[in-house]
């Protein structure tokens, strides 16, 4: 089974903000103890720096005048060790829920490699809160996180349980 946790934190108290230290956190090599970073992908930012990801998101707030909203969604999904057992599945399946969230919003993606019971692959996804296109903000409602979590089923077989975490 799948686990797709939506983390609702917009701040963490230590005046970078969440949205900055998210971002950051998509390129850090040294993760916690055990753990270790296989990828990190931009889907409509650069996914080489964090400066300039961080700047690119900002830009697309900044010009549809939402700077002050929610600053961007984190969801991370857990595999099951029966559906991904190797780096390569863990990051052909992240590209492919990058998929479903990359159509109207900036996204970046990070495979990390960790012992944690049933998985040994998670993936964390930062999404820009605002559409590029439209500019309207992500509506992160129990419908928009089970319409992924099928998403994810729908791509590795397996049943995906979907939570909020605040």
């Amino acid at each position: 089974m799948e686990i797709l946790t939506q983390k609702r934190v917009t701040n963490n108290g230590d005046g970078k903000g969440y949205f900055r230290n998210c971002v950051d956190y998509m390129y850090k090599d040294k993760l916690e103890p055990g753990e270790k970073r296989v990828m990190t992908k931009g889907y409509g930012v650069c996914d080489t720096n964090a400066d300039y990801t961080y700047e690119q998101m900002r830009a697309v707030k900044k010009y549809h005048g939402k700077i002050g909203d929610n600053p961007l969604m984190h969801f991370v999904v857990s595999f099951d060790r029966r559906t991904v057992n190797d780096a390569e599945t863990a990051c052909k399946y992240t590209d492919q829920i990058a998929a479903f969230l990359k159509r109207d919003y900036q996204t970046i993606a990070a495979v990390h490699q960790e012992n944690q019971g049933n998985s040994q692959f998670h993936s964390h996804f930062v999404v820009n809160s605002v559409n590029y296109k439209n500019g309207k903000l992500y509506h992160s409602g129990r419908k928009e996180l089970g319409e992924l979590a099928m998403h994810i089923h729908a791509i590795t077989g397996g049943y995906c349980k979907a939570e909020i975490k605040k």
